[in-house]
């Protein structure tokens, strides 16, 4: 009797959570569906036809991590932070056993995006990079190697004024994928910035080894040659990073300086002239600079 009874109520239980199971199985079947409409009218450009198919996505199985996840995506698309923010959050949120450090990674940078707007308050930008550095740093804990990961932290503690911070992950980046030549860029570019060129350019001619056809790790070779003096080294560092690439402005203006250092007027002032046409929203400073050394070299008789 007593073992009827447990058969009994096991049978029950069964049929009791059938119904509920399948359920559950068509609503993430429906929500896959119109995910995978969202992706394709995303590809095809179709902003709001996608947003539309993924928020019914997300209505049909709100539990769907996937779905949270390509809607940030296409708000990512249309530079809609926020919003962007939202939906990876709640990809994060739903993801339970099937953990994605794409999705910690998704949100930091949308993340580090608002800290980087125009018009936001100091603190609004500490606020939102320390954030986004702690998602990071989430999604490096799921996948170590997720190189790009420790790139964007140390340009976010670069940004903070934290040079050392910024030092460890530009290494960790170069361990991880020697060949990303960016790391080499963004951590020589930073010792010239805190008045170190001897070291930036150690760094920078190891990434030209890794990447000759880098135009912004000849410029920053150039750069650091430039801080020591050395203007001719500058010229043909410039020459490469030009040649690479005939419209990189910091590389016009460094050819510029340099030729105007060994009082080489018609270089100079060939080189200045390009950089101050292609100059755009180059730093006010800088196009001074520029400027007052093409009338020195027109003062020189």
């Amino acid at each position: 009797m007593r073992r009827s009874l447990i058969v009994a109520l096991l049978l029950a239980s069964t049929a009791l959570s059938t119904p509920a199971c399948k359920l559950a199985s068509r609503a993430r079947v429906q929500s896959i569906k119109l995910m995978n409409e969202g992706i394709e009218f995303s590809k095809k450009n179709n902003s709001s036809a996608a947003e539309k198919a993924l928020q019914d996505a997300i209505k049909a199985d709100p539990t769907h991590a996937a779905a949270h996840h390509s809607l940030g995506v296409v708000y990512r698309k249309q530079t809609k932070w926020i919003d962007a923010e939202k939906s990876f959050q709640g990809a994060i949120e739903n993801m339970q056993d099937e953990p994605n450090g794409k999705y910690w990674y998704d949100l930091g940078a949308v993340q580090a995006a608002q800290g980087e707007a125009d018009g936001v308050t100091t603190q609004e930008r500490e606020s939102k990079f320390t954030a986004a550095i702690a998602s990071f740093q989430e999604a490096l804990k799921l996948n170590p190697r997720l190189y790009k990961a420790h790139f964007r932290t140390g340009q976010l503690y670069e940004k903070l004024d934290q040079p050392e911070k910024a030092d460890t992950e530009f290494r960790k980046t170069i361990e991880l994928k020697p060949e990303f030549s960016p790391a080499f860029v963004e951590l020589g570019n930073m010792y010239i910035d805190y008045g170190h060129a001897n070291v930036a350019m150690s760094i920078l001619q190891m990434g030209t080894q890794v990447n000759e056809t880098d135009a912004r790790m000849w410029n920053g070779l150039g750069r650091a040659h430039l801080s020591l003096n050395q203007p001719k080294d500058a010229i043909d560092a410039f020459t490469k990073a030009k040649a690479i690439d005939p419209d990189l402005v910091d590389a016009l203006y460094g050819l510029g300086m340099a030729y105007a250092d060994l009082r080489q007027r018609s270089e100079a002032k060939e080189n200045l002239e390009l950089f101050l046409g292609k100059a755009g929203d180059a730093p006010e400073h800088v196009v001074k600079a520029a400027r007052d050394t093409m009338a020195r070299m027109d003062d020189v008789i």
